[in-house]
């Protein structure tokens, strides 16, 4: 008998038993279920967060550059360093030279925010949380918004730091309902600003709204809200910037940043020994910094969920110790007639392996069925991937060769002998 036909024959057996004893096998297989299906609900939650937040990242950006004192996420647990603190932001005579010295650069904006919260009036209305923030007439080409209605600012109106603002989305309606803010007066802490455009619907990001956000000229910050010296790093002080920028393409995007890069250690005199003072970042930080805050949540969801996996484990191989029990005669015969210790051990094992499969499908089939529900039915995200199917299969087959593999070993080594005497 070849290795082909010894192992249907191996698996015709096991199949048989499993069939045999319905009800020991479907309880054996429940815990496997389980446990797979609350592997692959973690996992597609999970991954469905995951996705949303890549989509709302594009939504948001245009493959912006972003180029600033210091990277997103970085932690001052002992306090601010000296050496942050000392790092200067940026110019506009920086820009243009960017412009001037990066070809891969396509266009470049100013970037200001307020050093004090802002709400925004219009008669008896007030904006609860509106992020106010200063830039040119190149915001629309580097940060991607677009207008619904009305026009952006003029280079006219950046120089002459004109009182005009474009709306979000939700600040427009929060102010004006249905109707349009167009030629109105708003007042941003009391200052009264005329409203000459509404901004495209955006979206959020990391419980932060696009939508409720009002722009104006980046002078005009300065003017009336700058933020003092010893402001934090992630203030611009009054006379300095933070840059944006984008490429000529997305695929020129890494040459743009070394670009910038370049630019930047020569204008601020840094020897080739020393680092940048100076952080330079695209959309990817954001999501890196998105896998660090959900990491720790990610290992503990799978931790639990393989706990649920293991559970069912312990169920499959108590079920085959009561098996290989149950059948000790059986086992006495097989060796008798000649049956070796590998084809005793491969019945068990692949018995084992059948059971977890079976269960591991079963699992994945109720795990994607409850993401659907879930996913069609409230607000959460989530997404079934291929990864994490296989996954599942995989894992419920290990299962069913860790947790059988003893009982399997246990039966290959019963004596002859004994096991016909078995009652």
């Amino acid at each position: 008998m070849n290795q082909f036909d010894l192992f249907r024959e191996t698996f015709a057996m096991a199949r048989g038993a499993l069939v045999a004893n319905r009800m020991r096998s479907l309880l054996a297989l429940l815990g496997v279920v389980i446990g797979v299906a609350t592997v692959i609900g973690m996992v597609s939650l999970i991954n469905g967060f995951q996705r949303s937040f890549q989509q709302s990242i594009q939504s948001l950006g245009n493959n912006t550059i972003y180029i600033r004192r210091i990277r997103p996420g970085v932690s001052f647990s002992d306090g601010i360093p000296d050496s942050l603190k000392a790092r200067k932001a940026f110019t506009m005579a920086d820009a243009r030279a960017i412009m001037d010295r990066a070809p891969a650069v396509k266009a470049i904006t100013p970037f200001k925010f307020p050093y004090t919260d802002i709400k925004l009036g219009h008669r008896d209305k007030l904006t609860k949380s509106t992020f106010v923030f200063g830039t040119d007439d190149q915001c629309l080409v580097v940060r991607g918004y677009d207008l619904s209605a009305g026009r952006f600012f003029t280079l006219s109106e950046v120089e002459s730091r004109a009182s005009v603002v474009v709306l979000g989305k939700d600040t427009r309606e929060t102010l004006f309902g249905d109707a349009s803010g167009l030629g109105k007066t708003v007042h941003l802490n009391g200052i009264p600003f005329t409203v000459i455009g509404e901004f495209e619907k955006k979206g959020k990001m990391l419980g932060n709204n696009f939508d409720e956000v009002a722009c104006v000229p980046y002078p005009v910050v300065d003017k009336y809200w700058s933020a003092p010296t010893d402001a934090p790093p992630w203030f611009p002080r009054k006379g300095e910037l933070f840059l944006d920028a984008v490429a000529v393409s997305p695929e020129l995007s890494a040459k743009a940043i070394q670009e910038i890069s370049d630019v930047l250690r020569v204008r601020r005199h840094l020897p080739s020994n020393k680092p940048n003072d100076f952080a330079i970042f695209n959309d990817d930080a954001f999501l890196s910094l998105y896998n660090t805050i959900t990491g720790g949540i990610f290992a503990l969801m799978t931790l639990i969920s393989s706990i649920s996996l293991l559970v069912g484990g312990i169920g499959v191989m108590n079920i085959m110790l009561v098996a290989v029990t149950e059948r000790t005669r059986e086992i006495g015969v097989r060796k008798a007639l000649g049956a070796q210790r590998k084809a005793i051990l491969m019945q068990f094992l692949v018995e084992a392996m059948l059971l977890t499969a079976i269960g591991g499908l079963v699992g994945v089939l109720l795990g994607a069925g409850v993401a659907v529900v879930v996913k069609a039915a409230t607000p959460l995200p989530t997404y079934v991937s291929a990864w994490s199917v296989v996954t599942g299969l995989v894992f419920s087959a290990v299962v069913g060769v860790f947790f059988g593999l003893y009982p399997a070993m246990r039966a290959s080594r019963l004596d002859p002998v004994d096991s016909l005497r078995y009652e």
